[in-house]
């Protein structure tokens, strides 16, 4: 009776730590909320900014990368899933506006969408990799940024060139609305990653309607990037916008080397160079080359430097071709924090027919709509200071 009795109090003791177990894991499935951001802002001065050309200087917004604000909600389904909702936006530190393109061209047709960067739901997996439904990011952005020395930024990084040359846009190339993309797990150092962003307009069921499929590969100091974007962002027949883009970088030590090449195609649009840094279309036939270095002194301390060569291979041959280098300093005291001073130089044919602008999207405080803002068709130079810091 005694070993019975035994017997009981011991089951006892097990049902009760497995309880205790199983009230912790649901615990720890519960819902948790993450707000987070960045938030970049200096000072600026620059040569022949306007179709004028002016010269401009004054506050800058996100000079560095875009700023942005979002909030995280996420849940453990299981020991293998999670689940996760991500509502992200832009917010100008100029003028308070939410939503895309904020900081830049104010008369955007459409209006602007407060989550512009990302409204989805993602399911991860570590052992079946993950799958995005939504708004989002495609790894066309994923690779500008990882493989640009510059880190993609709006001063005089790879994002202004991607934009000019099309194999960068928020209407569908680097992000989408309706997107369903998958992330495989990585395999012997490769990442599989593929996207389709379902469209639909009055009439034409196929608009909007754009593929994206390549991968990355990473071993010891090597990293290598490769994707291809067929982006139909018009009615027409066929599509209209083609990007090939593949980049290498290697880190050894304090210092990492890129490099990188771009074709980029607009079949159905009529050839002319009609180069467009505003319309993610592009309308051009563009091969752009780049390639740079970052160097890091200390921690907290680095120097990064990065050119970039725009070659136009429409009918004008060469009318639209761009140059571009840019270096700078970037002191981080703290993770969280960084202040930068930077300078860019672009070269442009005396008979450009396109615009540009080494400060992506920017424009002046007194344009008005239909005036003011046009790019430049002449070289550029320019200097900014600044800080972003990460929340």
């Amino acid at each position: 009776e005694a070993q019975e009795i035994k017997e009981f109090n011991q089951a006892q003791d097990i049902r009760k730590a497995t309880q205790e177990l199983q009230k912790k894991a649901e615990a720890e499935r519960k819902i948790s909320m993450e707000v987070y951001g960045q938030v970049s802002a200096g000072y600026y001065d620059a040569s022949n900014m306007t179709s004028s050309p002016r010269d401009v200087s004054g506050i800058s917004d996100q000079p560095k990368g875009n700023n942005r604000i979002g909030l995280r909600l996420g849940r453990e389904l299981d020991d293998e899933v999670r689940a996760v909702i991500t509502l992200e936006s832009n917010f100008s530190t100029r003028t308070g506006a939410l939503g895309r393109d904020a900081g830049g061209y104010a008369y955007t047709k459409g209006g602007h969408p407060v989550f512009d960067r990302e409204a989805n739901f993602r399911l991860i997996s570590k052992e079946k990799g993950t799958l995005i439904i939504g708004r989002g990011a495609n790894l066309q952005n994923d690779l500008n940024s990882a493989f640009d020395a510059r880190q993609n930024w709006n001063f005089g990084g790879l994002k202004p060139i991607g934009r000019y040359a099309g194999f960068h846009g928020a209407s569908g190339i680097n992000r989408a609305d309706k997107m369903i993309r998958y992330i495989s797990p990585a395999v012997e150092g490769v990442v599989l990653d593929a996207a389709v962003s379902l469209g639909g307009a009055p009439e034409d069921e196929q608009t909007g309607t754009n593929y994206y499929l390549g991968g990355r590969y990473k071993q010891g100091g090597l990293e290598l990037g490769y994707n291809h974007v067929e982006a139909k962002l018009s009615n027409s027949a066929e599509v209209n916008n083609r990007a090939d883009f593949i980049a290498a970088k290697y880190t050894l030590d304090k210092i990492t080397l890129n490099a990188g090449f771009v074709m980029t195609r607009n079949p159905s649009s009529p050839v002319g160079g009609t180069f467009s840094s505003s319309v993610a279309a592009g309308r051009v036939d563009a091969d752009t080359v780049f390639a740079g270095a970052l160097y890091r002194f200390m921690p907290a301390l680095s120097w990064n430097a990065g050119w970039y060569q725009v070659h136009d291979k429409s009918s004008s041959r060469g009318k639209n071709d761009l140059a571009m280098f840019a270096t700078g300093l970037t002191w981080s005291p703290y993770k969280e924090w960084d202040f930068f001073i930077d300078y860019a130089t672009v070269s442009r044919e005396k008979d450009a027919t396109a615009g540009f602008t080494l400060y992506d999207k920017w424009v002046p405080d007194t344009a008005t709509e239909g005036t003011g803002y046009a790019e430049s068709k002449k070289g550029q130079s320019g200097v900014s200071v600044g800080t972003l810091f990460r929340f």
